[in-house]
């Protein structure tokens, strides 16, 4: 494809369906969304993928208030735009943070993939009442001095304590920590903070979500301020105990020691897929054409 196919491509995919869905559920006011996925195929490089959603969303006058992460992600997509997340400071409502995944296609420019995705869909997004229509499943423990005492111990614990130095090792671009609970995971989202400013580290916002359909799992997401990553608590529900870690394999990659109470992806990934396939990079030319027509 030469330069102006590439470009054109572009400026469909951001006047395309999908992306026109994206932008319906980032500023719709019906329900209160948390997060959306997107699945794309796609053979525009991810340095320039992330120079066109960038300034995308601040000439809509979306600007984002963090920076995004390139991911090698834990599902069947090879690259991702991770923890996207455009702000509107006027808005009341929480304004969704998206990931972008895809897998190289040679034969398109960018385009809503028909091959990946999630409950049969290329773009989902997850908001209050799919969270709840979640949580009715689960016969939630009411928590006392006792077991607010025992979650304080599992912010003390070697579990916890790894979770952090995770969080902060460079071979890792996200991180999951598996626990069990019996209790409404919002408690361990206000104690989780908790315990990360004690240790220096702010919050900007954490939200609820679910993921690995079709049995879906819960989880607690945390985007931080500093140090300014993204990484998740994924809880699973067990009536028979407070809170430890959960041992046992779920899916995706594991630490280099083979941990399975965590999941991890991995930063050398994301420099072997970036080369692997043919990507066309955008100049900062094609960028403003592709901008002025959208």
């Amino acid at each position: 494809m030469n330069t102006e196919e590439i470009t054109k491509g572009v400026v469909n995919y951001l006047k395309s369906d999908q992306w026109q869905e994206l932008m319906r559920q980032l500023t719709q006011t019906d329900e209160e969304i948390y997060h959306v996925h997107l699945y794309v195929e796609n053979k525009v490089g991810a340095e320039s993928l992330y120079k066109v959603v960038e300034r995308y969303f601040k000439q809509k006058g979306l600007a984002l208030d963090r920076k995004m992460d390139i991911l090698a992600p834990n599902i069947s997509a090879s690259l991702a735009l991770h923890n996207v997340h455009p702000h509107n400071p006027e808005r009341n409502m929480y304004t969704p943070h998206f990931d972008l995944f895809w897998n190289y296609n040679p034969n398109v420019v960018i385009e809503a993939s028909s091959s990946l995705g999630e409950e049969g869909k290329n773009i989902i997004g997850w908001g209050k009442n799919a969270i709840d229509n979640f949580y009715k499943q689960f016969d939630f423990k009411s928590v006392g001095p006792q077991e607010e005492w025992e979650i304080y111990k599992y912010f003390q614990s070697s579990h916890w304590k790894k979770f952090i130095e995770l969080m902060v090792d460079p071979s890792y671009d996200h991180v999951h920590a598996n626990v069990e609970i019996n209790f409404d995971p919002w408690i361990l989202k206000v104690l989780a903070v908790n315990a990360l400013k004690e240790i220096g580290w702010q919050v900007d916002h954490v939200t609820p979500c679910i993921y690995h359909p079709p049995d879906y799992l819960g989880k607690v997401i945390f985007l931080l301020k500093y140090p300014e990553k993204v990484h998740d608590i994924a809880w699973f529900y067990n009536p028979d105990v407070v809170i430890r870690p959960f041992e046992k394999k779920t899916f995706g990659k594991s630490p280099k020691d083979g941990d399975p109470a965590f999941l991890v992806c991995y930063r050398s990934l994301v420099d072997e897929r970036m080369q692997e396939s043919g990507y066309e990079n955008l100049t900062d030319e094609q960028i403003e054409e592709i901008l002025d027509q959208v």
